[in-house]
């Protein structure tokens, strides 16, 4: 079972998934549960445990991994070719969502891939102030700015002025890159203390 946005998970929820963990062994199945959530979720194991869900906990909570962002250049090239190569829209038609989208672009040469360079200089330079975090991205910003580019093609907007550098460093600073990226990069350093890292 995953689970997206677990953090938003009650107490009354994690004991249903308890009952039917418990219901499930009783069959011989094995339940595994696959929690995303966001980073204040890491303090979710010790709330259940001190309000009396530690056998929540125990099942559900006992190994955790952190979900890294886009990494690089090859990385973003890779889901940039997924607008170009590995989906198809409208469904059945062969097309992949490009093509679909922007067809006239596309009968030209248009493909998103070939703009990851210049999207990743973007990324990199509408960072905020300072940004203390690893160069990783989300890809809730990533897929906000594939949208807006396929979008703008598509409404038949010069391919080729959407994608200049100064056209794509306007459309980061539109996606709200900037301030969620300031808040990912405050959220983890309030973690880094908690945790205690980076003291001596």
């Amino acid at each position: 079972m995953i689970i997206d946005e677990a953090q938003g998970m009650t107490q009354r929820e994690w004991l249903w998934l308890v009952e039917l963990h418990s219901l499930l062994e009783k069959e011989a199945l094995r339940l595994c549960v696959f929690s995303i959530a966001s980073l204040q979720f890491f303090d979710e194991p010790m709330s259940l445990a001190m309000v009396g869900g530690a056998h929540a906990a125990a099942r559900f909570m006992l190994a955790s991994e952190r979900f890294m962002g886009i990494e690089g250049v090859d990385e973003l090239t890779l889901v940039m070719a997924g607008y170009d190569e590995g989906t198809e829209w409208p469904a059945h038609s062969g097309k992949s969502f490009t093509a679909g989208v922007a067809p006239e672009a596309w009968e030209q040469g248009f493909r998103l891939q070939h703009f990851a360079e210049s999207l990743y200089t973007a990324l990199v330079a509408g960072l905020p102030t300072n940004y203390p975090a690893p160069l990783e991205f989300p890809m809730k910003t990533v897929t906000q700015c594939c949208r807006h580019i396929l979008l703008r093609v598509a409404g038949g907007a010069n391919w080729h002025d959407v994608t200049s550098d100064a056209s794509l460093e306007h459309i980061v600073a539109e996606s709200g890159h900037r301030q969620l990226l300031a808040l990912v990069a405050a959220t983890a350093h309030l973690a880094n203390r908690a945790s205690g890292k980076g003291q001596r």
